[in-house]
């Protein structure tokens, strides 16, 4: 498993009007289901063959909150951080694949960062009527740091 930055959203998050600080990004969840290979090149989520979002009664796509940036001189990062989010309750019938950041520009997802780790028991995760809430580490969501 993987993760996976796509150039467009990337791009987007240093824009005036896209950047994270300013636009819309939201935590949409990937289903087990889905047969989506990303690309860096994938410039919607809309438009990819085989892409499939949780389907379950009680899931909704989260808006990423409580953003902000930081530069680190001593360390040469820059990091992106945001709230930790909170799906609520969501009922069985699906399996969580990944988590997909993508910004919602008008109704249609660029995605930015597709998070699919088993590590530390997060995904693939069986939806069974628990809380699932994504918790962004205490480095943030996003580190850069410059190359020496």
């Amino acid at each position: 498993m993987s993760n996976d930055l796509f150039n467009e959203g990337h791009a987007g998050l240093f824009r005036g009007a896209t950047a994270i600080d300013t636009a819309t990004y939201l935590a949409v969840l990937e289903s087990s289901d889905s047969t989506w290979t990303p690309d860096p090149d994938n410039d919607s989520l809309l438009d990819q063959a085989g892409f499939d979002e949780i389907d379950v009664a009680s899931y909704s796509r989260q808006t990423i909150s409580s953003v902000s940036i930081t530069a680190d001189d001593g360390d040469n990062t820059v990091s992106i951080d945001c709230g930790d989010v909170a799906f609520g309750s969501l009922e069985a019938g699906q399996t969580v694949k990944s988590v997909i950041v993508a910004r919602d520009d008008g109704g249609n997802l660029v995605p930015v960062l597709r998070i699919d780790t088993d590590s530390g028991g997060l995904l693939p995760r069986a939806l069974g009527g628990g809380a699932f809430t994504l918790t962004i580490a205490a480095a943030g969501l996003l580190v850069g740091q410059k190359s020496t």
